[in-house]
């Protein structure tokens, strides 16, 4: 628009020029005509330029639906199937559909952020409920974030994930044995400090206090125990977790986590007892970025649970060791090795190991396939085959491994 009347006042200037110059062929009307005409450009002219250098307002964040006041939703789907030679496991040698997960997310305000995720799975009869949901405050003070509402919380390394960003197909068993069966979630508050540090080093400080927690899968007493109670942080408790990432090298880094939950459990009715419930981990992280997609990941992680009624006061302890090879976008393979003791009975374990294979076709599409090896108080020698198909539609956007 500048340039525009830019090229109009030199036209009309050199106009006036010729007019000025010609033998007597241009009458004074029309003389004056071409100085009110530049007359007029240049005021618009110095208009424009005071107009430019105002300073600019800033625009408002993007909203959800890109740059529509509409929020983003997306579809993750997940069917699975298994083949075992435990015959009393009432999901052998079926396909079903897992679960089926809707995400609706969006900015709300400039820095507040609304997330709301509802999963269903018809496998297990279980109707839409609410997953997530939660609004995340950006940036309040510096290096602040907080969260409120219902969400998973940062405990451990990999609980914030969904399970179908997981890369394997099966939950190591420690974590639900002594955390939650797929991730310990809590309703509260959650404030996120990023601790000032030197360059290149990252630090990172959370800190939680929630009610409501997830409730585990306790299965029967010794000698038939399948599976441990979980956290069993039924009612309120709280949460802390640090973690910092180092650089190894231009394209690795390392990272260390610890964390701590602590609190109770809802009165139990036949009892009247109260479970008081801690739980610690520890988890290391080395990742190495090779050519092009290339990508290894090794982890490790730890955790104790001691709780007051279920385990008598006495700490069950378990881990994982994982490690994955991306060799291209397309696939990649892990090996998982887990052990875990019951807090039912400390004197009692299970152990497996698994080969996990995957094809990833696209971002928004994968399957999987997890060979197992493992034994238990039940079972001392048993094999599993699990298939993941896992597809969505839309902008999905929550923590990736």
């Amino acid at each position: 628009m500048l340039m525009k009347y830019v090229f109009a006042l030199v036209a009309g200037l050199f106009a006036l020029a010729g007019a000025s110059q010609a033998d007597g062929n241009s009458s004074p009307s029309e003389i004056d005509a071409l100085k009110a005409r530049v007359t007029e450009l240049e005021q618009k002219l110095e208009k424009l330029e005071q107009q430019e250098s105002a300073p600019q307002t800033e625009s408002p964040p993007e909203t959800g639906g890109r740059y529509l006041a509409l929020p983003d939703i997306s579809l993750i789907v997940q069917a699975r199937g298994k083949a075992t030679t435990d015959k009393i496991d009432p999901d052998k040698q079926k396909i079903q559909l897992a679960e089926a997960e809707l995400g609706i997310q969006g900015y709300v305000y400039p820095n507040v952020r609304a997330d709301a995720f509802f999963a269903g799975s018809p496998a297990e009869h279980e109707p839409f409920h609410v997953h997530e949901a939660y609004l995340s405050y950006l940036g309040p003070a510096k290096g602040l974030n907080f969260v409120v509402g219902q969400r998973f919380v940062p405990f451990g390394r990999v609980n914030q994930l969904h399970n179908h960003s997981w890369l394997y197909a099966r939950q190591p068993l420690v974590l639900s044995n002594l955390v939650a069966p797929e991730s310990l979630a809590g309703q509260g508050i959650n404030l996120t400090y990023l601790i000032p540090t030197s360059p290149g080093l990252f630090a990172q400080l959370d800190l939680g206090s929630w009610a409501n927690g997830s409730e585990g899968e306790e299965s029967n007493f010794p000698p038939n125990i399948m599976a441990g109670p979980g956290a069993d942080l039924t009612d309120r408790f709280t949460t802390a977790r640090f973690w910092m990432g180092i650089p190894t090298s231009e394209n690795g880094e390392f990272e260390l986590g610890g964390s701590w939950a602590g609190g109770r459990s809802e009165e139990d009715p036949d009892t009247g007892l109260t479970n008081y419930v801690h739980l610690r981990g520890l988890d290391l992280t080395y990742r190495y970025f090779g050519p092009q997609t290339s990508r290894l990941l090794l982890r490790a992680e730890h955790l104790w649970r001691k709780g007051t009624t279920d385990s008598d006061g006495a700490v069950a302890r378990g881990y994982y060791l994982f490690a994955n090879y991306r060799w291209n976008r397309y696939f990649d393979a892990g090996l998982l090795y887990d052990w875990s003791q019951f807090p039912q009975d400390t004197s009692r374990h299970e152990s497996a190991i698994s080969l996990v294979l995957t094809r990833q076709f696209s971002e928004q599409y994968y399957v999987r396939l997890q060979l197992t090896r493992g034994s238990r108080p039940d079972d001392d020698s048993y094999t599993e085959v699990r298939l993941q198909w896992c597809w969505g539609v839309g902008p999905h956007t929550h923590s990736l491994e």
